[in-house]
């Protein structure tokens, strides 16, 4: 059986199950956080346990502008589809490897130590990966619906988070604390493997696309990115920060932190963050098909401005107590995150000879500085007493993402016309 790319849903089956399982496999972490610092860490470390088991989930995001830039490059050179597959066995070879483990109890520093290698691991896999599936869905899509087909990327980035948050739902909601620490939350990480295994199956059976294959070839694609098309790289970069600041914080961090201050229990704060995960699944592929007519820069001027003015008052919703009005908020960011299409932004800024080396350079460099830290950033204002500083450092982040989406040209020559790697028009 072959997947063939030449239109249709297929593309999108082929790439974005694949990404929705990575995506998975970041999620477990997150959402095990709390249970990772009582088994992998010495005991009585408190809220900086927290900051040190998001700290680790950090040190992912220095290997991943690595895998970006270097499989972005290696991308454009031979092509998208012979990367793909070997990302997705990395990442859930990791993944896999983290359950098994052993607890601090049996090794000591041997635990953080080897969980740190493997996220290392991951976060290549994760920066290699995103570089070549966007490129490689799009170009295999109409040259006129490169929005809706983008909004199905990070749909199923939300449902991949989503499954993983739901899979540390169901063992922390149907064991005690002691299972739990003791070998429950090994099994979603164990999970990833068997997936990571079906999604190689998926992406071994990929035609390459015919707009790559129709290009002229460079040795120097990090470079040429850099320097023809710097505002691109710039504006992509500002704005996929928002993006994966806003997404890291929320679904991210929070969860783990409403349970660390007894706000919420576990299964609650995971629950809600799954429906605000579905809602952005829903909400991004009709974000991306509103774009396709009016065009990328409203919706991106629109979902930064909205989330300027919201950032404050729906993490005072959070942090509440009420079940309501932390599913309330967390629904209200799932929907606002829909409507940041930057995969199609991102991808009719570079011509395909470039195309995954400038994906790269924006979305490598961005989630790895940005997305990486945030955890990290909004532990370390928790912990100094300044749990307000959370929702502000993602006003901040909207804030630049809002200058950027002004400064982002109105409209961008139609996709199919940048197959040859000149733009027309």
């Amino acid at each position: 059986m072959t997947f063939r790319v030449k239109g249709g849903g297929r593309p999108i089956i082929a790439t974005c199950i694949a990404n929705a399982i990575e995506w998975y496999d970041f999620a477990v972490y997150g959402a095990l956080a709390s249970v990772l610092v009582a088994v992998l860490l010495p005991p009585g470390q408190g809220d900086g346990g927290l900051t040190a088991i998001f700290a680790v989930f950090a040190t992912s995001f220095l290997a991943r502008p690595i895998g970006a830039l270097l499989v972005g490059t290696r991308a454009d050179q031979v092509g998208r589809r012979r990367v793909l597959a070997a990302m997705i066995l990395l990442m859930a070879g990791a993944t896999a490897a983290i359950g098994l483990l052993p607890p601090w109890s049996a090794v000591g520093v041997l635990a953080p130590l080897c969980l740190v290698i493997l996220r290392l691991v991951q976060g290549f896999a994760s920066g290699g990966e995103v570089t070549a599936s966007i490129a490689y869905l799009l170009e295999s899509s109409p040259g006129r619906r490169w929005g809706y087909y983008g909004g199905w990327h990070t749909a199923t980035t939300a449902l991949g988070v989503a499954a993983g948050l739901t899979a540390a739902a169901v063992v922390s909601a149907t064991l005690s604390t002691a299972d739990l620490e003791h070998w429950g939350w090994r099994i979603p990480f164990l999970v990833a493997l068997p997936l990571g295994l079906a999604g190689i199956y998926i992406r071994l059976r990929l035609d390459e696309t015919t707009a790559f294959e129709q290009a002229e070839r460079s040795a120097a694609t990090i470079r040429i990115a850099w320097r023809e098309h710097t505002p691109a790289v710039w504006t992509g970069f500002v704005l996929v920060s928002v993006l994966a600041g806003a997404f890291n914080i929320w679904f991210v961090f929070l969860p783990s932190y409403v349970v660390a201050e007894d706000i919420h229990a576990l299964p609650v704060a995971l629950t809600c963050a799954v429906a605000g995960l579905a809602a952005a699944a829903v909400a991004a592929p009709l974000w991306g098909m509103l774009s396709d007519r009016v065009g990328r820069r409203p919706l991106l001027v629109a979902g930064t401005l909205l989330l300027c003015l919201l950032a404050v008052p729906v993490y005072e919703l959070v942090v509440q107590g009420s079940i309501l009005r932390l599913l309330v908020a967390d629904l209200a960011i799932g929907i606002l995150l829909g409507t940041l299409v930057i995969s199609a932004h991102i991808a009719e800024r570079f011509p395909v000879t470039v195309r995954a080396s400038g994906i790269a350079l924006t979305y490598g460099l961005a989630t790895a500085l940005i997305g990486g830290t945030a955890p990290v950033v909004a532990s370390l204002l928790a912990q100094h007493g300044f749990s307000l500083g959370i929702p502000l450092y993602l006003l901040g982040l909207s804030a630049a993402g809002l200058i950027a989406a002004l400064h982002a040209p109105p409209a961008v020559a139609s996709a199919d016309t940048w197959t040859s790697g000149t733009r027309i028009g």
